[in-house]
């Protein structure tokens, strides 16, 4: 029988959350083709939000450099399984549901060649990157024959394209479980290669580039993920570069203070809590002079307010912006939208 892998439960959310995505129907009908999977071989809860990968590697000092470059660039929290043997490392993968192998071609018991043929006996489905020596193009080339999916020479192990690989070939082996191969490519296709999506989904985790996200985090910000995104355009030269500010309704003045604002409701005097306050908690109108004594009777509280250069009070002042391409100053009614990006899932789609 097949030994197929089930997703842990954190990355079926995952790809329910890729479903509201890419909506196609068609998609969602094709069965998804896995064995079931005993309570016992389940991952934990912990280990469902990581990456689970698997390297045959015997030297262990390459082993902790491998470690030490994907906890630095990964920038997906991940379990890397090491083993030295080519046996034991067919024995874990009975064991463990790995997204991932990272397979060095000089094992003491076997070569990466004969590994992969014994992964193809025991029908084991993972995605494969060959690590081999400088110069084994010939054997890189047999071992794509065989199913795997890329190779890197070890003096490049710490490239930022295995990174990017391992991340990619990992999120869409969990994906292909349920949509299929083309749907699932284009997705992480998308992740990798538009930057203003992954702004947006590294903005909605309030994370910053080279940190790491569990999948938890990750599932829920493709959740929130929208289909198109405008921004405002300069109307002079069309730049979608510029730096917002705030004027004055009354006098356009752009030097603006904000403070908690209070109301005299018997005279109506609305200004900043410091134009009432007289120290010590007493509370005096600065228009009627009156002493505020009952909050929600003679007085209340109301949102900060704003007051410019040219002492004008008002509560909401008019946003503004000012290019950085040709310095020109505009206001939101002047200013174009621009779709700053629009991506597509399926064949069928077309922007709206």
């Amino acid at each position: 029988m097949a030994n197929r892998r089930r997703p842990p439960a954190d990355l079926e959310a995952l790809l329910r959350a890729a479903q509201l995505v890419t909506h196609p129907k068609e998609d969602r009908q094709i069965p998804s083709k896995r064995r079931e999977v005993p309570k016992a071989e389940k991952s934990t809860s912990k280990d469902s939000q990581k990456l689970q990968i698997l390297y045959v590697e015997d030297d262990q000092n390459d082993q902790m450099i491998l470690e030490r470059f994907l906890e630095k660039s990964l920038g997906i929290d991940f379990n890397l399984v090491t083993t030295q043997t080519g046996i034991e490392g067919l024995e874990r993968l009975k064991e463990i549901e790995f997204d991932l192998v990272l397979l060095d071609y000089k094992l003491p018991d076997m070569t990466g060649l004969e590994f992969l043929d014994e992964m193809r006996k025991g029908h084991f489905e993972v995605d494969v990157i060959l690590i081999t020596s400088q110069g084994s193009e010939r054997i890189a080339v047999d071992a794509m024959k065989r199913g795997v999916r890329d190779y890197v020479t070890k003096d490049k192990i710490e490239s930022e394209h295995l990174a990017v690989t391992i991340r990619d070939l990992a999120l869409e082996s969990a994906l292909t479980r349920e949509l299929n191969a083309e749907t699932a490519k284009r997705i992480i296709a998308l992740f990798s290669t538009q930057t203003a999506l992954r702004s947006e989904v590294l903005a909605e985790l309030h994370a910053e580039e080279g940190s790491k996200l569990s999948l938890r985090e990750l599932i829920n910000a493709l959740k929130k993920m929208a289909r198109t995104r405008s921004v405002l355009t300069c109307p002079s030269c069309g730049s979608v570069n510029s730096t917002p500010y705030m004027q004055c309704p009354e006098c356009g003045s752009p030097q603006i203070v904000m403070e908690g604002t209070l109301e005299h409701t018997i005279c109506g005097c609305i200004d900043f809590i410091g134009k009432f306050d007289k120290g010590e908690g007493e509370l005096v109108c600065p228009s009627c002079k009156k002493r505020l004594e009952q909050i929600g009777v003679d007085y209340r509280s109301l949102e900060s307010w704003f007051r410019c250069s040219s002492d004008h009070l008002f509560d909401r002042p008019v946003p503004s912006f000012r290019c950085a391409k040709c310095g020109e100053e505009f206001t939101i009614d002047a200013a174009k939208t621009k779709r700053l990006y629009w991506y597509q899932i399926t064949q069928s789609e077309a922007p709206s």
